[in-house]
């Protein structure tokens, strides 16, 4: 699957940070390779295609007049559905043309303090995540990445179970657990979970030390369609409980936004701190993204047989399961 795959306008994706559009502004994102202005007016939040259909000016170029959007050039202005209620040239009894109307995105939704945008009627909700208003957890967002890599490509990446010990040998990969034990991964609709005991570094001992200890940890991945992982980490020799959120914007043919959180108990009682935590995942992400962004392909095949597979990457065929099916609907529509 690439990331303008037409059967991805079903889904919601996460396009902006709530805090990037404030009463009033007016900003450009890219999604699928499609332009679109995203502007909160009246407090809420309307995603349209970034064109008007007179002249093909981008709106994103335009302003919020009391609770619409004005395009900059010939200064028609537009409801949240995309409607045109006035078109200046024509005075403020005219009868305005259908045809008029910007192209709004069917749903759009703020949770996890961002703006997801589903181009058309979703087939899904958005991710559920428990600990985001649990008051045990403190939440640490990851600054926004663009990477030079596909969103399958990347959500491959993150649920994949036997790169830890060379991908992140210097972070916390303990080079002695290579091999992956037999593993389920339980379907769930649009997604599934998996439930995986695994050797880690300690992590106060990694980040490049050449003397560490290693625990045990257990891992619960829920992914949901297309492009949505909840992690939850539980370190049995701390007591601590980790979720790391991982969300997927596809930009373009080659590119992906990375909306990345992590969501600690060990932070309210001072064991460690937001910045460490995100520290840490930074350097976890970059040497992911050294390797994913070396790939000269930027898709993930959907047809099994296209790819060489072993009993050990049960939960990324799973997530190429779930992809194929996420294909053959868009096509049904």
């Amino acid at each position: 699957m690439h990331n303008e795959h037409p059967a991805l306008r079903n889904w919601f994706h996460p396009v902006c940070r709530s805090a990037d559009v404030a009463e009033g502004d007016v900003i450009q994102i890219t999604l699928l390779g499609e332009q679109w202005a995203i502007a909160r007016m009246g407090g809420r939040v309307a995603a349209v295609v970034d064109r008007c259909p007179h002249r093909y000016s981008p709106l994103s170029a335009g302003c919020v007049v009391d609770g619409t959007l004005q395009c900059a050039y010939h200064g028609y202005r537009y409801a949240h559905d995309g409607t045109c209620v006035a078109i200046p040239a024509l005075g403020p009894d005219a009868t305005l043309p259908p045809k008029a109307a910007a192209h709004a995105a069917h749903s759009v939704e703020e949770r996890y303090g961002l703006v997801w945008v589903a181009p058309d009627e979703p087939l899904a909700p958005i991710i559920d995540v428990p600990e985001w208003d649990d008051p045990a957890f403190v939440v640490a967002p990851l600054p926004d990445q663009v990477w030079e890599a596909g969103a399958a490509q990347m959500v491959d990446n993150f649920l994949d179970l036997a790169h830890f010990p060379y991908v992140h040998l210097a972070t916390f990969g303990d080079p002695h657990d290579t091999t992956v034990p037999p593993y389920t991964v339980e379907r769930d609709g649009w997604g599934f979970t998996c439930d995986y005991r695994h050797s880690t570094k300690v992590l106060a001992d990694s980040m490049g030390a050449e003397e560490y200890t290693t625990h045990e940890r257990r891992s619960i991945w829920w992914y949901l369609a297309p492009f949505s992982i909840r992690l939850r980490i539980e370190y049995y020799h701390e007591d601590v409980i980790l979720t790391i959120l991982f969300f997927h914007q596809p930009v373009d043919e080659t590119h992906t936004k990375l909306y990345c959180f992590d969501i600690r108990d060990d932070i309210a009682d001072g064991r460690t701190t937001v910045e460490d935590t995100v520290a840490f995942q930074l350097a976890v992400a970059g040497e992911d993204r050294a390797l994913l962004e070396r790939l000269t392909t930027k898709h993930t095949p959907l047809d099994l047989n296209a790819e060489l597979h072993t009993r050990a990457d049960r939960i990324t065929v799973e997530m190429r399961r779930v992809l194929a099916d996420v294909a053959a609907a868009g096509a049904e529509r």
